[in-house]
């Protein structure tokens, strides 16, 4: 499905920058940026990539930012009040949450914090969760707000500095490298401890 979306964007490349270039505002981007988080017919790093490219890393990632943490809002309502079953039955079918649920359960911020920062777990199934399961709002908002902001700030730079400065960008990789693996560390280290306790 990527694949032929990623041709269209190619193609048409040159019309989508002259027609962002002229439409560019906070409120439109942020909306359409929402909409790509909500329904992710693309990656969202692809997106925050070509917004970097196209209006700088401070505009692209803060636009980014705003938009992601506006779809877990309207995910988390969603699913906490609207969509509930709806909501058990797509976690069901992810593998991995057993042990993200624990933790949740126990230590809410941390959880999703580090949830936010490790690529691997599906950032859809956080929202959904956080909704399902009727989480504390602020703790899974200012979490997300925070977990989010090393990878898009790494990938809104990289779509703006990528090919003109390959060096700072790959020594700003490997940062984000470093601190995914002690996030991923810490995540399995505090699952381990609760399972403990709880056996």
């Amino acid at each position: 499905m990527y694949i032929p979306l990623l041709g269209v964007l190619f193609i048409y490349r040159n019309e989508i920058m002259d027609w962002s270039q002229t439409n560019a505002s906070y409120t439109n981007l942020t909306i359409l940026t929402t909409v790509f988080a909500i329904f992710p017919v693309l990656p969202f790093k692809l997106i925050i990539a070509l917004l970097g490219y196209a209006f700088g890393p401070v505009m692209g990632g803060i636009v980014s930012w705003l938009g992601t943490m506006i779809s877990s809002l309207i995910t988390y309502g969603v699913f906490r009040w609207l969509l509930r079953d709806t909501g058990d039955s797509y976690l069901k079918q992810i593998p991995g949450v057993k042990g993200l649920t624990i933790m949740m359960q126990q230590q809410t911020f941390s959880a999703v914090l580090l949830a936010r920062m490790i690529p691997i777990i599906p950032q859809m199934a956080v929202n959904v969760y956080a909704g399902t399961a009727a989480l504390p709002f602020w703790s899974c908002m200012i979490a997300s707000g925070l977990g989010r902001l090393p990878s898009i700030a790494l990938y809104a730079y990289a779509g703006k500095n990528a090919t003109e400065h390959p060096l700072a960008t790959l020594t700003i990789f490997i940062i984000y490298l470093l601190l995914l693996i002690l996030a991923f560390v810490s995540y399995r280290i505090r699952l381990k401890q609760i399972q403990e306790v709880d056996s």
